[in-house]
């Protein structure tokens, strides 16, 4: 691993070395150190157990961004993430150019926007939480290798600012057993609206997802064998379309906060993803160095039952079980404590109540750590 990431980090300063003589590079870079268990000897959330893990949700990042001058810049963003390793990627990488003094192309790989935080996502230090909660924040799908606009507009008191997306995801998952995960012909948008302590945001994307599993696999062979057709349509997950919407409000009246947000993604009907509907209410208060949060937060993800109808009789119980399995209804209340002990760094403390009511089952989890920029 450390010699993928002296190769990696010497790319990375590589990139830029030709533009020394033209243009500053500016180095900043981000941090998470962080650690939690859960609270039961049988309980697991988030890939934590009862026993303490320093390295799901520890990360390490580097960005450098050059400005040459007349609207032309490029930036990169090198992220190493405990979950995997530490094994670094390229999180960003694109070139930006000012078309006029409002609107901005970028080229390259840039970041999706599913949500009010997409552009600090792993930023932890710019929000209360030490990860956004996963019932919202769930897209495996955090960039993607194309081309953005971003257009900024006053209309009055009120600033906006109106993105368009276009481009493809490949190999997006990191799951051992996946061996294809694409989401292509993504157009991405999004209208924030900013006046005084309001902020609202409107999202829209769809694309098309391609994705094999182990699972999935095996299934598509069991079934293409009794019936072709219903595999081809509802079972095998090839180019199935994707629509995702999304609304969020942030209310900041200092020094209370109020965050709301809303998505819904709709898939093609299909036996192994249900449509999932994901709900988010938070709240701090900050007194001084130290913010106290709470936040409420639900997935909830729901399949047609009525495709069980549709197969060979022989397949009917089986699909039905798939669909039941793929739904699910998660709740989580989070309570949260911050501590800026430092201009570039915050410590944070988390107790996490969640639970399934499909499967019966609930978990606690205590989560701990750092926040840092520089």
């Amino acid at each position: 691993m450390k010699k993928i990431l002296v190769i990696a980090l010497s790319t990375f300063c590589l990139m830029f070395v030709s533009l020394t003589s033209q243009a500053e590079i500016v180095f900043h870079g981000f941090a998470s150190f962080i650690g939690g268990a859960t609270l039961d000897s049988d309980e697991t959330y988030l890939g934590y157990e009862n026993k303490l893990e320093y390295d799901k949700d520890s990360l390490y990042a580097l960005q450098a961004s050059s400005n040459m001058g007349d609207g032309l810049s490029v930036t990169g963003q090198l992220i190493a993430r405990g979950a995997e390793n530490y094994k670094p990627e390229f999180e960003w990488m694109y070139m930006s150019y000012n078309l006029t003094s409002t609107l901005t192309a970028k080229v390259g790989r840039v970041r999706t926007a599913f949500y009010m935080f997409s552009e600090y996502l792993e930023v932890g230090y710019t929000f209360n939480w030490l990860v956004p909660p996963k019932e919202l924040y769930a897209a495996q799908i955090t960039n993607l290798d194309g081309i953005s606009f971003l257009y900024n507009m006053p209309i009055g008191a009120i600033d906006s600012q109106y993105m368009l997306a276009i481009g493809n995801r490949r190999n997006y998952s990191e799951a051992s057993d996946a061996s294809l995960s694409d989401f292509t012909s993504i157009i991405q948008a999004y209208a924030q609206f900013e006046s005084g302590p309001y902020t609202g945001k409107l999202i829209y994307a769809q694309g098309d997802l391609s994705a094999v599993t182990t699972a999935t696999a095996g299934a598509v062979t069991a079934f293409a064998a009794v019936d072709p057709a219903f595999t081809s349509k509802y079972v095998a997950i090839e180019d199935s379309q994707l629509i995702f919407t999304g609304a969020a409000l942030d209310m900041d009246f200092y020094p209370f906060k109020v965050l709301l947000e809303y998505s819904f993604l709709d898939f093609e009907d299909l036996v192994f993803i249900g449509d999932e509907t994901r709900t988010l209410a938070a709240a701090a208060y900050t007194m001084g160095e130290n913010t106290f949060s709470y936040t409420w937060s639900s997935n909830v993800k729901e399949n047609d039952a009525s495709l069980a109808n549709k197969v060979a009789a022989p397949l009917q119980a089986t699909v039905a079980g798939l669909i039941a399995g793929s739904e699910a209804d998660v709740t989580t209340h989070t309570l949260g404590v911050r501590h800026d002990f430092h201009d570039s760094a915050s410590v944070k403390v988390e107790l996490i109540s969640t639970e399934e009511t499909k499967l019966k089952t609930e978990a606690t989890l205590l989560r701990f750590g750092v926040d840092m920029l520089f």
